[in-house]
Parts: structure tokens; sequence; C-alpha cells
């Protein structure tokens, strides 16, 4: 297959890429955002208004895909390029244009120009309370703790998100464990938390008392690659500047003011 031009990459920057200038896509893996990453904005994507990345990253596929726009239906294990020459799973395309965004498993003759955020890695703790009610509660910036911030859905769920070293996720001072005692502490310190009676006859509120269901670990790093007449490699400031141009110039996502 020869292609003008492709999109390679995963998440939601190549498929906005891919959506808004129709141009077909190499979508390595079919991971979605996690559920804490929200947009610098709320767009208007479509009939969907969200500032929550997941959301948009998941109406973007769903367009891309609807549009013929996604080249592979199912993830891939490896991508390998060379030259003008994407070789996959399930075949190979040669382009004249790629444009290149960050994905894992990729093997390229492109020069590296440096690895951001080698050694650290994403956590979320995924935590449930057992009583009290977090409903009025969205995000926590917790003070003098590792945890980055706590994020609150419906009335039970809790998700503590934070950036740890390799050495520090094999640390009890990090653990899910110490995450769950730190983040009933915040709790109970937020104006937020509905905290029902011990009993009818008593004044006194319980704590909220939580359970840890899931811990996720994702690394972060990211390999920035030198473009070249053929590729175009987008690394963070690219990703926000199309981000920002594209909320600027397109009739069909726009920033809400």
């Amino acid at each position: 297959m020869l292609l003008d031009s492709v999109v390679v990459g995963c998440g939601f920057h190549p498929l906005l890429k891919s959506y808004t200038e129709k141009i077909p896509m190499v979508l390595v893996n079919h991971d979605s955002p996690t559920v804490d990453s929200k947009l610098p904005n709320t767009f208007h994507i479509e009939n969907l208004s969200t500032s929550r990345e997941l959301e948009a990253w998941q109406m973007l596929k769903f367009l891309c895909s609807m549009e013929g726009l996604i080249v592979n239906p199912n993830p891939l294990s490896f991508v390998r390029m060379e030259d003008n020459t994407l070789r996959f799973d399930a075949g190979h395309i040669q382009f004249k244009k790629c444009h290149l965004f960050p994905c894992p498993n990729l093997k390229t003759d492109l020069s590296v120009v440096r690895v951001d955020n080698g050694d650290f890695f994403k956590v979320l703790d995924f935590m449930r309370l057992k009583i009290c009610n977090v409903s009025n509660i969205d995000t926590i910036f917790p003070k003098d703790t590792f945890i980055d911030k706590i994020e609150c859905f419906g009335k039970k769920e809790v998700v503590a998100v934070s950036t740890l070293s390799r050495e520090q996720l094999t640390t009890f001072d990090y653990s899910d464990t110490i995450v769950r005692f730190i983040t009933q502490k915040v709790l109970l310190s937020s104006d937020g938390l509905h905290r029902p009676l011990i009993s009818k006859d008593s004044e006194r509120r319980r704590n909220p008392i939580l359970t840890v269901l899931e811990r996720r670990v994702t690394p972060i790093s990211e390999t920035v690659y030198r473009s070249s007449k053929k590729v175009k490699y987008y690394d963070r400031k690219k990703r926000d500047d199309i981000f920002k141009a594209y909320c600027r110039d397109n009739t069909c996502i726009q920033s809400a003011d």
C-alpha cells in the first residue's frame, strides 16, 4: 500500500490529526487515556462536549473508524520504520510523508534526540469507599505528599494519581497501602465529603474507609526522535501546538470560552 501521507501513533493527539486532516492512521495500540487525564479546555467534538481526554479519544476513534481512516482494526505488537516504509503485524505501508507521534514498540532508523522521563511511571490506585460519599468532590491536589492528585467519581469511586520512579515502586513508603492511608486523611479534611452520623443519637460522624481495588502502572518515558525529510516527529511542544491550532481553526472541534 502506498500513501501520500500517514499518521502513526496512539492516543488522543494522532487521532485528532487524522480526523481533522483526513489522513490515514496506523493506530499502534488501542489503549485509552487514563481516567484522570483532562484537556486544557472544554471541547466540542461533533455532538460531544467534554474536558475528559478519555471521552474525546473515544469519540475521535469512533469517527476515524467510521470514515475508514484507521488502517489496522486491531492493536499491533510491533512497528518498524525504515526510510519510507512501515512494517507491522498485518503487512507494510510505503509513504511519502509520515506524521509520527509517541508510540510503544517502535523500531526506527531515525536519530534519537533524547529520552524524557526514562525511569518514571504513572501510577493509578483505584479505591472504593465503604462509607461516606464523595459525589461533591471532583479533584483534590494534596500538599506535602507524593500523590499528585485525587480524582473522585460518582459516590464511592476514588483514584489517586502519582508519578513514581522504578525504585519508589518497590518501596513500601509508596505502596498502595500508604496511598490508601494518605487518601483517607485528605478526604477527611475535605469540605465536600459527606460523612453520615454514627447513630441518630450521636453528633459524631463516620470517617472515610477505603478499599484498594487495583493499582495500574504505566511507563511515561518518551523517546524523542529527530525529524527527517519524510518523517515529522511530534514532541510535546508540537503536540500542544497542533492542539491549539485545531481548537482555533477547525469548525468541528472548538474550545469553549
